[in-house]
């Protein structure tokens, strides 16, 4: 009895055993190609706004992120110089400095970056009597700034310093 048997449409044709003395066939997998599919029309009706929205918001992230950078460059090159005073034991020094004392910020060259004044005596964790000082929109860059107290002292420091806090202990 023969019987004719119709073609596999498998993908994957039919392997023999593998023999040593023959390399084995590689299966297909691709598709054979049919008809093309339609188009739904709710893709052919909104595409073209898609594409608006799309390029609407694009320009508007980019125009964040360049105002972010101007912003930020903008902000980095000035800083909020902060500190204190710890207050003089010596009776001179004592009467020269105090609250209300002019503190004055410049660069290592001598021009003036920022003016303040000390504020209201506090008493720190450790016991000891201190004035605070805080000067805004200081040139950042500059390398060392000289912290002048009134006229009894001064003190270069840093800029990373002055933007953590800097303690100034006068001497005498």
């Amino acid at each position: 009895m023969t019987s004719a048997q119709p073609p596999r449409a498998d993908p994957i044709p039919y392997q023999p055993a593998h023999h040593p003395a023959q390399p084995p066939v590689q299966p297909q997998y691709w598709l054979q190609s049919g008809p093309m599919l339609q188009q739904r029309t709710w893709q052919r009706s909104t595409r073209s706004p898609i594409m608006v929205i799309s390029s609407l918001a694009g320009l508007a992230f980019a125009a964040i992120a360049v105002v972010a950078l101007l912003v930020g460059s903008v902000n980095a090159s000035f800083f909020t110089a902060r500190g204190i005073v710890v207050c003089p034991s010596a009776s001179v020094q004592a009467m020269q400095i105090g609250p209300g004392t002019p503190v004055q910020i410049s660069d290592e060259r001598g021009t003036e970056l920022a003016t303040t004044t000390l504020g209201q005596r506090r008493t720190a964790e450790s016991g000891r009597c201190e004035l605070p000082f805080s000067a805004h929109d200081v040139e950042a860059g500059r390398g060392g700034y000289v912290v002048r107290v009134g006229n009894a002292f001064q003190e270069t420091v840093s800029e990373s310093a002055l933007a953590a806090g800097a303690v100034l202990r006068p001497v005498g």
